[in-house]
C-alpha cells in the first residue's frame, strides 16, 4: 500500500471535520502528510516514541523544547492488521484537542483499512483485464494460458455472451464508476467477468447457461445501464455478442464490436443476432460504400429536401398518404418530389429493383457519414 499517498487523502478528508492541524508521520519519524505544508518531509521525534511503543503520546509546550520538531498536541499510533503503521499527529493544546483524538484514531484506521481493499480490488481488477486482453488475442488456448485461468478461477471453456460496452466521452470514468461496474456483474453470476477496455469501454463475459432469455437479459442490461449513467454522468451503450464457445473469444467480441457501432449513434443496446443488413453493410470498405454512392443517389446529396422526402418514403412503409402527413405537404408536392428523384438518380421510387438499390444507398449514406 503506498501509505503518503493515502495519507494526503486522509489529511484532505480529515480537514473537512475538524478544523485542526493534522500530521500523519511514518515509521522512520518524516511527516508525510500534513494540513501544514511546510511541515512535510521534516523529522518528528515523538512519533518515533509513539510508534515504537505503540501507545498514545501527548506533548505539551515545555516538550516543545526537548523533542525535535514537535509541536503542542496528542500523536496516536496507527494500527493496520495489529501492526502499527504510522503515526497521526493533531497540534494544538492537548486539553483542547484530546476530544479529537480517538474519534481521529478510528476514522483514520477504517480509511486506511478501506484505502486496502481498494487498492487489493484494483490489483485484481488490472489481472483480469490483462487477462481478458491475452484472451482476445488468442487463436488457441495453450498451456501457459489454461494454467493462468485455473489459478485465477475462470473456466475459459463455458459458453459465454460477450457484451462490448461504452461511456459516450472522451473524459477519465472515476473508479467509483467501474466499482459499480463490478459490483453489478457479481450480483448477476459469480462466474461472469467485467473489464475496463481502454479508456471508456468495458466488457462483459456473461455466462451463457445462467443469462436466461434475450428479454431477461435486455432488462439485465438497461439496469447496468441506468446505473452507470446515474454513476458517471454519460450515456452508455453497448453491443451483446450471441452464445459462443469460451475458445470462440474473438470472433464473439467482434459481433459485440459491430453490435456496439450501430448502438452508438442512438446510446442503446443492440443484439448481434437482431442485426441483417447491418451485417453486409459492416464488411463494405469506405472506397466501395462511397462508388455505390456515387452510382445512384449522388445528385441527391445536395439537395436536403429531397433527400429527406426519400428516407420518410421508407419511413412510412411507401405511403404516400402517411409520407405527406409527415413532411406536413400537399400529396401532389410529394409526387412532384418524388418525380424530382426519379429525374435525377434515374431510379423509379415505384419500382421494386430500384426501390432496394435506393434503400441501400441510403443505408450506406447513413453508415457512410457516422
Amino acid at each position: 500500500m503506498q501509505l503518503a499517498a493515502v495519507a494526503g487523502k486522509l489529511v484532505h478528508e480529515v480537514r473537512k471535520l475538524i478544523d485542526e492541524e493534522i500530521i500523519i508521520i511514518d515509521h522512520a519519524g518524516m511527516i508525510i502528510a500534513s494540513t501544514d505544508g511546510s511541515r512535510i518531509g521534516s523529522f518528528h521525534e515523538g512519533a518515533i516514541h509513539a510508534f515504537n511503543n505503540r501507545e498514545k503520546l501527548i506533548i505539551n509546550k515545555q516538550d516543545e523544547r526537548s523533542w525535535k520538531g514537535v509541536k503542542a498536541g496528542i500523536n496516536l499510533p496507527i494500527f493496520f492488521n495489529q501492526e502499527a503503521v504510522c503515526v497521526i499527529g493533531i497540534t494544538g493544546d492537548p486539553k483542547h484537542v484530546s476530544p479529537y483524538a480517538e474519534l481521529l484514531k478510528k476514522m483514520t484506521e477504517m480509511f486506511i483499512q478501506e484505502s486496502y481493499h481498494i487498492e487489493q480490488a484494483e490489483s485484481q481488477s488490472r489481472l483480469m483485464e490483462f487477462f481478458v486482453f491475452e484472451w482476445h488475442q488468442l487463436q488457441t488456448f495453450n498451456e501457459h494460458f489454461l494454467q493462468k485461468a485455473k489459478l485465477l478461477g475462470i473456466d475459459v471453456h463455458a459458453d459465454r455472451i460477450i457484451t462490448l460496452g461504452e461511456f459516450k466521452t472522451e473524459e477519465i470514468i472515476e473508479p467509483h464508476v467501474w466499482r459499480t461496474l463490478q459490483i453489478f456483474i457479481r450480483q448477476q453470476h459469480p462466474n461472469d467477468i467485467a473489464v475496463r477496455w481502454g479508456r471508456n469501454r468495458f466488457v462483459i463475459l456473461s455466462m451463457a447457461d445462467f443469462i436466461g432469455s434475450k428479454d431477461q437479459q435486455y432488462k439485465k442490461l438497461s439496469k447496468l445501464q441506468k446505473k452507470l449513467e446515474e454513476n458517471s454522468g454519460y450515456k452508455v451503450c453497448a453491443g451483446v455478442s450471441s452464445r459462443a464457445s469460451g475458445s470462440a473469444f474473438r470472433p464473439a467480441f467482434f459481433k459485440a464490436e459491430r453490435s456496439l457501432k450501430i448502438a452508438s449513434s442512438s446510446s442503446g443496446i443492440i443484439f448481434d443476432e437482431d442485426l441483417k443488413l447491418e451485417v453486409l453493410l459492416d464488411e463494405v470498405t469506405a472506397e466501395t460504400r462511397q462508388e455505390y454512392l456515387s452510382r445512384t443517389i449522388q445528385e441527391l446529396l445536395p439537395n436536403e429536401e429531397l433527400l429527406k422526402t426519400l428516407t420518410m418514403y421508407f419511413a412510412c412503409d411507401l405511403s404516400l398518404k402517411e409520407t405527406a402527413r409527415a413532411l406536413h405537404i400537399h400529396i401532389n408536392t410529394l409526387h412532384y418530389r418524388l418525380k424530382r428523384i426519379e429525374d435525377l438518380t434515374r431510379l423509379n421510387p415505384r419500382k421494386p429493383a430500384d426501390l432496394v438499390t435506393m434503400y441501400l444507398a441510403l443505408s450506406v449514406l447513413d453508415k457512410h457519414t457516422n
